[in-house]
């Protein structure tokens, strides 16, 4: 995730990936009969927010896992990964709560002084806790919450810092192959020889979402341990990939196999090169995390102020937020990761 990385179709997969976690949020927060479409094309078996989610988390897990291995010291790898995440997600905040200024009810205590509104900054800047909720704030809605999209980023910033165990043996490609291999078999075994240890388990953590998002992060990291361009057969894996996720569509199976097929069809699109992920990446940039950021709180406004179809809701919050993900890139998060190497000057370790 740094700003020379070569352009390759992750630059359209984010996009879309963030896309489909609009798609999905549309029609729920819309209050429409069905999920999404893709519920009623699979009988509810998938919907497109889960392959958005679950497709972020392998590309993260793949190209986080080569940032860890050229990072030079853990203090690079963190300041890379605080530049990435935070200042993005800060402004988002701060942009989220101006709106909600302009809607917040005259009745309730006054906006400056209601600790809800600096809980619900803090908590979410700090990652302490999903803070979705301030009272007042889109009663009425099918959800209440301000944005209801910020509880993944707990998740992964903490897949980051359990990848940072394998640092120390980032360069010998076999033991940290193995290890990856292990923190993936937990992710998935788990769940299925403790399933009430795992559900119990709530603070600080959801373990068993914790589980789950980090199976689809660690496989990314698994297959990133091997180099790509020597895997052999690949366009026959990726076939079988394809053929396998619609046999778990059609066989209703337990989604966990979906794991392997969904990552490696993940991984082997995003590793090609096209002309308009060249484009994407020379124009636009990156504008994933933002889009991702704000369009939850962009589709409460229009529900709130507007009461849209749902069709209008998709398409106004997806040409919205796709300008505000362009904007945040071009503006906080490209020129935040531009300031790495005043963190990193003179860094040794």
């Amino acid at each position: 995730m740094t700003t020379s990385r070569e352009a390759n179709n992750f630059d359209i997969l984010r996009i879309v990936f963030s896309w489909f976690v609009v798609i999905s949020h549309s029609y729920f927060l819309n209050n429409d009969s069905i999920s999404d479409p893709l519920a009623w094309l699979t009988g509810n078996y998938l919907i497109f927010s889960y392959i958005g989610v679950k497709g972020f988390f392998v590309i993260s897990g793949y190209l986080i896992f080569h940032s860890l291995v050229r990072s030079n010291s853990v203090y690079e790898y963190l300041v890379k990964r605080v530049l990435r995440i935070f200042p993005g997600l800060i402004m988002a905040l701060l942009l989220s709560l101006l709106a909600i200024y302009f809607i917040y009810p005259s009745k309730k205590t006054p906006f400056l002084f209601n600790p809800e509104i600096y809980t619900y900054f803090t908590d979410n800047v700090l990652l302490l806790r999903s803070h979705f909720n301030i009272p007042g704030v889109f009663e009425g809605l099918r959800s209440k919450a301000v944005n209801g999209s910020l509880w993944t980023i707990r998740f992964e910033f903490l897949c980051y810092l359990m990848l940072l165990l394998v640092f120390p043996i980032r360069k010998f490609k076999k033991p940290i192959t193995l290890i990856i291999a292990i923190f993936l078999g937990c992710c998935i075994l788990l769940p299925v020889f403790l399933p009430g240890w795992v559900h119990a388990v709530q603070r600080p953590i959801q373990l068993e979402l914790l589980l789950e998002l980090g199976s689809y992060f660690f496989m990314g990291s698994f297959l990133a341990c091997f180099a790509w361009d020597e895997i052999l057969f690949k366009k026959w894996a990726f076939a079988c990939s394809l053929s396998m996720i619609t046999l778990c569509i059609l066989l209703k199976t337990d989604r966990i196999f979906l794991l392997v097929p969904l990552s490696f069809a993940i991984i082997h699109i995003g590793k090609k090169k096209s002309r308009m992920a060249s484009w994407i990446h020379q124009t636009l940039g990156d504008p994933s995390y933002g889009m991702y950021l704000y369009a939850f709180p962009i589709q409460q406004l229009l529900i709130f102020a507007l009461k849209p179809s749902t069709l209008l809701l998709l398409m106004a919050s997806t040409l919205l937020s796709l300008f505000m993900g362009i904007m945040s890139w071009q503006c906080i998060e490209k020129q935040a990761l531009g300031m790495k190497r005043y963190f990193l000057k003179g860094d040794k370790r």
